[in-house]
């Protein structure tokens, strides 16, 4: 189109102007219907996320002040009536006025209907008792449910600096006090962007831990972004699908605590988490829970004597079932990564995980029994990094005093990428697996060869000895007996040994020489050696290299079905 002077207009600018005709006439109109007085700026708000659930209040609007310091209630009111009037819940002048600013903004933003965010401004606030969040019932489609929210990790600190004592904890959920069968457990709180210091952060292994605890979850919970130190646990866990996303439990007793008086139903998550650095164990469940089909991803354990242990007293609960160890590190742990001489392990999945021993946090008095010690190994899967268990340099192997896995009964489990764990035996550290009782199908891989860890038979047997099966165990190989496999390392009778049933291994040899390319029969005589020799007797493989006359050994490439 054309207009009068011969500019151009185009297509897009006509568009643009008749889009914009409706929005700029609602705006007049607003404008004029406005009654003219000074705009008011609208408040800055709280570094981190923007998302909020409800109203908003700041206890600095309840009057906290966040100065580190005490200041009782008595500092501002006379008598305790006036002081009620402001906050309800108080029941003496000696309580503190942050404690009172806190409790009384997640009581009145629980009151509304809609729940809301506590925010927490930049500040160190002294707490003298518990922050206690409300009961929710699990079928309230409002859930009421009151977030607490800081400015960041190291800008809102909530110190509890007296210890309130065994049961008790910095914030709790109230229905942790309520009846197992309490369907008002489902919380769907979160508590992010700050951090929470209890009665003894510096606390070195063997001191005597606190009372108290830090947060006491029940179910749907998520920690986000918050530190937690100084406590007998970081989190106490109940029931289940809670979150714990790039959080740090540490200078704890105990980093994450499974604790009694519930039955925890999993499917927990712990993304990014730090648990290393707490005086006992990174995590700890006791005899009456257990963990079960939770995720820890990325998660940091160990700098303590345990990364997850397993209470003393005989377990009501599988300990670990069905959960999922992705990327996570068990690392200079003092006594062992995972300990639970009474506890079942079983279908837990460990892809790319890794660990070290390192003395400095270990308690004395505990032996070093190995790095997994429990009483029944089922199903699990060790894939990735996670069979490496250390190569006896930099992660200590030597003062394992059985074997890198010690179990009564180990079932079905896989070890992949076992080369590590194979050479801890191999190289007169530690067995890789002590079982007392049934072995079997316990498959693993190395770089190049695969197998099963087997239960040695009577006699024992040495590295690179043809081995034969004997029910469920192994033995030297006998004249005129079909070959399994060969050892890896040596066994007593009833140590585990890997036996290789494809790959290349070092197999013993006879004093002759062989020629690379020879196919390798059990040798006459020593029918647990081999010979190229030919003779009625299968062959049990090629040699890929060769080996001189008077040598022990040869590499061979197994071909157990070559006839």
């Amino acid at each position: 189109m054309n207009n009068r002077t011969g500019v151009r207009i185009g297509r897009r600018a006509l568009l643009t102007a008749a889009l914009a005709l409706p929005a700029a006439a609602s705006a007049a109109v607003t404008a004029k219907a406005a009654p003219d007085k000074p705009s008011r700026p609208s408040p800055s708000p709280l570094p981190g996320p923007p998302q909020r659930n409800g109203p908003a209040l700041s206890i600095r609007d309840r009057g906290a002040i966040g100065d580190g310091r005490s200041h009782p209630l008595s500092e501002r009111y006379k008598t305790l009536e006036a002081a009620r009037r402001v906050h309800p819940h108080v029941r003496s002048l000696d309580q503190e006025c942050d404690w009172a600013a806190l409790q009384g903004a997640v009581l009145e933003l629980s009151r509304t209907g809609q729940g809301g965010t506590v925010l927490v401004p930049p500040g160190q606030y002294r707490l003298d008792g518990e922050i206690v969040l409300p009961n929710l019932d699990r079928y309230d489609d409002a859930f009421n449910e009151v977030e607490i929210i800081g400015a960041g990790m190291r800008a809102s600190l909530l110190s509890w600096p007296e210890d309130l004592g065994p049961g008790r904890f910095a914030i709790r959920a109230a229905s942790r006090q309520a009846a197992r069968d309490d369907n008002k457990g489902y919380q769907r709180s979160r508590i992010a962007h700050l951090s929470l210091r209890g009665p003894k952060p510096g606390n070195r292994p063997g001191d005597a831990p606190p009372g108290m605890g830090g947060v006491a979850l029940t179910s749907r919970f998520l920690l986000e972004r918050i530190g937690i130190y100084g406590f007998r646990a970081g989190v106490d866990v109940w029931r289940d699908h809670s979150s714990l996303i790039s959080c740090q439990l540490t200078k704890n007793h105990i980093g994450a605590y499974w604790s009694a008086g519930t039955d925890s139903f999993g499917d927990h998550l712990l993304l990014d988490t730090d648990l290393a650095g707490n005086t006992l164990a990174s995590i700890a469940v006791a005899p009456e829970n257990g963990i079960d089909h939770a995720s820890f991803l990325s998660c940091h354990f160990g700098f303590s004597p345990y990364a997850i242990l397993a209470e003393d007293g005989a377990p009501k609960r599988t300990f670990l079932s069905n959960n999922k160890f992705l990327d996570c590190a068990f690392e200079a742990c003092g006594n062992g990564w995972i300990q639970g001489p009474m506890a079942e392990m079983y279908g837990n999945v460990l892809i790319g995980c890794s660990g070290s021993l390192l003395p400095d946090y270990r308690l004395a008095g505990r032996p070093v029994t190995g790095l997994i010690v429990v009483r029944s190994l089922e199903r699990n899967s060790f894939t990735g990094g996670s069979a490496s268990f250390g190569d006896g340099t930099n992660d200590r192997a030597a003062d394992i005093e059985t074997a890198a896995v010690v179990a009564s009964s180990a079932v079905g489990n896989r070890f992949e990428d076992a080369e590590r764990l194979i050479r801890l035996g191999r190289d007169g550290l530690a067995p890789a697996l002590s079982i007392s009782g049934a072995c079997r199908a316990n498959r693993f891989e190395a770089v190049d060869c695969a197998g099963e860890f087997r239960k040695a038979g009577a006699g024992g047997v040495d590295a690179g000895n043809l081995v034969q099966r004997d029910y469920d165990r192994v033995r030297r190989l006998e004249q005129d007996r079909p070959a399994d496999g060969v050892a890896l390392t040596s066994a007593p009778a009833g140590g585990i040994v890997p036996v290789a049933t494809s790959g290349t291994v070092p197999v013993g040899k006879t004093r002759n020489a062989i020629r690379m390319g020879s196919l390798l029969r059990s040798a006459g005589g020593v029918p647990q050696r081999v010979d190229s020799a030919a003779g009625p007797t299968a062959a049990v493989g090629v040699a890929v290299a060769d080996a001189p006359a008077g040598s022990d050994s040869v590499m061979m490439d197994l071909r157990l079905g070559v006839r």
